[in-house]
């Protein structure tokens, strides 16, 4: 996993708000909550090291993480990550690195879907799997009810063909930031569709969305999605106000690991929709 440090441009995510959190309690923080670790973080940081006499200057290392579980820290919850290319090559050594799931997708495009093969080899490495359908996905024009059975058919035939157990979850990404007229309209279509065709076959799995703080808490509150994955944009709309809500939360900024592109992912419960084949 990650160690959240003091970089440009700033780590933002999940664990950067429960580690601030933390500091917060303790009255070390002078700065609001935002998944920033800027400036402020690193010198709250730094203060709870030199508390502790903890030579980690600034960074959130194993001997600052082992003095705050004394101190009552729940911890940053569970690595992962997601990525656009195959991982099957490299599944021993992202799991060397402390990666514990793999978030793959499921699309139209062979080019970025996960594979068998893949999801065999990641299973050998005791990796776990979250999956995501995506095509477009980055703007209002391609969501529909139509869209929604087209998207959510397509994600049942390449779970089906994977054999992903049943009980495990298919998210679904809006990677933008919608406004609220548009998840009343279009989103919630969309989403309905997709719910209507999950329970045409019995419910296989459960369905979970990918995006913005206002997108997933609405659609979840609405009933229409059971799991909640929170895009690493901290701009979109209430990143801050789900994030502490949110199953999975992405971070950024992007980066190489073991020779993959990926972007860093914390899930915050103990059920996140993963699975692992065999």
């Amino acid at each position: 996993m990650r160690t959240l440090c003091l970089t440009q441009p700033n780590l933002c995510g999940g664990d950067a708000v429960r580690w601030q959190q933390f500091l917060a309690a303790r009255g070390l923080l002078n700065s609001r909550v935002d998944g920033v670790f800027g400036h402020l973080s690193d010198q709250a940081t730094r203060a709870y090291q030199n508390k502790n006499a903890i030579n980690g200057l600034g960074a959130v290392d194993a001997a600052t993480l082992s003095q705050a579980a004394n101190d009552g820290f729940a911890g940053l919850g569970v690595p992962g990550m997601d990525a656009m290319m195959n991982c099957g090559p490299f599944a021993s050594q992202l799991a060397g690195a402390g990666i514990q799931f793999v978030a793959r997708y499921y699309s139209r495009f062979a080019s970025k879907a996960l594979t068998a093969a893949e999801a065999n080899a990641l299973a050998l490495a005791g990796l776990q799997l979250v999956v995501v359908y995506q095509d477009a996905g980055d703007s209002i024009a391609s969501f529909s009810a139509a869209a929604g059975r087209q998207n959510a058919t397509a994600a049942l035939a390449q779970a089906s063909a994977l054999g992903q157990p049943a009980g495990s979850a298919i998210y679904f990404s809006a990677d933008f930031d919608p406004d609220e007229a548009q998840i009343a309209g279009p989103l919630t279509d969309h989403f309905g569709a997709i719910n209507d065709v999950f329970a045409a076959a019995g419910n296989p799995y459960r369905v979970g969305v990918y995006g913005s703080g206002l997108m997933c808490g609405t659609i979840r509150d609405a009933g229409l999605v059971q799991l909640t994955w929170l895009s690493q944009s901290t701009g979109f709309r209430n990143w801050i106000g789900h994030c502490p809500q949110a199953n999975i939360v992405q971070s950024a900024p992007s980066r190489n690991l073991v020779g993959v592109s990926i972007d860093d992912d914390i899930a915050q419960t103990d059920d996140f929709g993963q699975f692992r084949l065999g």
